[in-house]
């Protein structure tokens, strides 16, 4: 059976779209598809609620309605496990999945427990079924789901992958951090609670020095791996949904990089995308870094390792809490937009100063009884005053090829443009 999927990154609209703008040229291109995904990287409610202690980097607040204006591009999927999700707390969350719900969106990621987080969304099509899992990698622990035990109710919060960091010294670096911990006391309470059996030691030949684990080595680095119980329980998710699903499609939301920039994947995202498609994942979509990473062919089934933005107005907020004014020692009176400015200075501008966070990817796969045909990608250009976007133009298609070319390098992926979009070479 032919099944044709199409996606999006992230979708941040916190404000309207006006009479003037036009889905209509994306519109197309997304309809022509069975299965059309977005990721919602804000809350969405219509009344006041709590704001949680803690936010994915800024609090991102819609109103509902403005769901309505994103799904006129004709999606029929939802990722919804981000950094954002738990922004405001646990109404965020049921308000945000019920106005989906209520618009008969299939949505998945997060939920009441880790059960239901964690469990796929289907999307009937025509051409069969197709099933959704949406995962993150980013997140403030209070924002994990929780499942039940024999007396307590699960914990509501995003379907959570973990991941354990190992850095590798060299031997005099290893000397110096002994030193320096041994002159700070860094880890005095830690050791203390470590003698109890309250925090774990570090791992096999690791020296924990406050909350990271240093390996000696004579080469550097910093060196990451999935957690097993999150990647067995996705692996499981997968083998599940496909026996009643045509296929399966993971977003994995991840703001970690390898090194400095993030362009380039950490090597538990790696890890991850290439065990999905193992377990029988038809592809991988990561979302996250608002810029364009690598896209990778391994087994002959695609992983997007970040898709960039597809709307980008995180900019935008009409409400915030005071522990964003206080954490940056704001002045009292000052309107969210105006805080949001001020921090801007404290920088280089912020994400919304990066010409390179709004220009991203719009996939469009064709599977054929589980094999992958032909993959286009729809270069996209966002307006970096309103984060709406638009196909790109020729110019703009050249410099989003240019730079695709030179992070596919690292996996060998070939590319090339054909009227006017940008096509991936398969192997046969």
């Amino acid at each position: 059976m032919k099944q044709m999927i199409c996606s999006v990154g992230d979708a941040i609209l916190l404000e309207r779209f006006p009479e003037s703008y036009d889905v209509a040229p994306i519109k197309e291109i997304v309809e022509k598809a069975d299965v059309k995904l977005f990721n919602l990287e804000n809350v969405l409610s219509d009344r006041r609620i709590y704001a949680s202690s803690y936010c994915g980097g800024t609090w991102l607040l819609a109103k509902e309605d403005t769901l309505d204006d994103t799904l006129k591009f004709g999606f029929n999927g939802c990722s919804f496990a981000n950094n954002h999700t738990m922004d405001f707390s646990y109404d965020g969350l049921f308000d945000t999945i019920n106005a989906a719900k209520k618009r008969n969106l299939p949505i998945c990621g997060a939920g009441k427990d880790l059960e239901e987080a964690s469990d796929y969304a289907v999307i009937e099509t025509e051409n069969g079924k197709c099933a959704l899992i949406s995962i993150c990698a980013t997140f403030n622990d209070a924002a994990r789901a929780g499942n039940a035990s024999d007396y307590l109710i699960g914990r509501p919060g995003l379907n959570p992958l973990r991941f354990s960091i190992e850095y590798h010294i060299t031997p005099d670096h290893m000397a110096a951090l002994k030193e320096m911990s041994a002159g700070t006391h860094i880890d005095g309470r830690r050791n203390r609670s470590r003698m109890g059996g309250y925090t774990p030691m570090p791992p096999e030949g690791c020296f924990g020095f406050g909350e990271y684990n240093f390996r000696e080595s004579e080469t550097e680095g910093k060196f990451s791996r999935v957690n097993p119980v999150d990647m067995q329980r996705t692996e499981n998710t997968i083998k599940r949904a496909l026996v009643e699903c045509e296929n399966v499609v993971v977003n994995i939301h991840s703001h970690e990089i390898k090194h400095d920039t993030d362009d380039e994947p950490d090597d538990f995202l790696i890890e991850f995308c290439r065990r999905c498609i193992d377990a029988g994942a038809a592809c991988v979509i990561g979302t996250g870094t608002h810029q364009l990473k690598a896209v990778e062919i391994y087994k002959n089934k695609p992983i997007f390792y970040s898709l960039g933005n597809f709307i980008f107005q995180s900019d935008m907020v009409f409400c915030m809490p005071d522990d964003f004014r206080e954490k940056y020692n704001m002045q009292m009176g000052l309107t969210a937009k105006e805080q949001i400015a001020e921090r801007a200075k404290l920088g280089n501008g912020g994400l919304h100063n990066d010409v390179n966070n709004f220009r991203s990817l719009m996939p469009f796969m064709i599977f054929e009884d589980g094999k992958l045909m032909k993959l286009v990608l729809y270069p996209l250009r966002l307006d970096m005053h309103t984060g709406f976007p638009a196909l790109a133009d020729q110019k703009e298609t050249q410099i989003i090829f240019d730079y695709l070319c030179d992070r596919n390098r690292q996996f060998g992926t070939k590319i090339e443009i054909k009227n006017g979009v940008i096509e991936v070479q398969l192997n046969d």
